[in-house]
């Protein structure tokens, strides 16, 4: 029996939050068609990705990314091959365990 069959509760996805060092946008803009290619070749392994912005969404801030394995170490190889990681302008990049419990994404709830 699997873990998530056992806990309804087990993580499912692997969430990546990437946050933008100073003087990103350059870099961003330099790397945008060669990152869209990439995210519309990885479409099957993403449950979904986009832009974070500022608060008052006025310019980016970072990347988000919830990718549907369990394994950090295939979620990071995965980040790894994205154009927008060899720019290098992210100054910090977290990799969690993640569940998409509830909304409208994943059709409602969980359990």
């Amino acid at each position: 029996m699997s873990e998530t069959a056992r806990n309804p509760f087990a993580p499912t996805t692997v969430a990546v939050y990437c946050l933008d060092g100073p003087e990103s946008l350059p870099k961003r803009k330099a790397a945008a068609q060669a990152h869209l290619r990439w995210i519309e070749s990885m479409l099957e392994h993403i449950a979904v990705a986009g832009p974070l912005y500022s608060g008052d969404g006025s310019r980016m801030t970072g990347s988000l990314y919830v990718f549907k394995t369990t394994s950090l170490e295939q979620a990071r190889a995965w980040l790894e091959s994205d154009p927008y990681f060899a720019q290098q302008f992210w100054s910090s990049i977290e990799y969690r365990p993640f569940l998409p419990a509830a909304g409208g994404l994943v059709g409602g709830t969980v359990w």
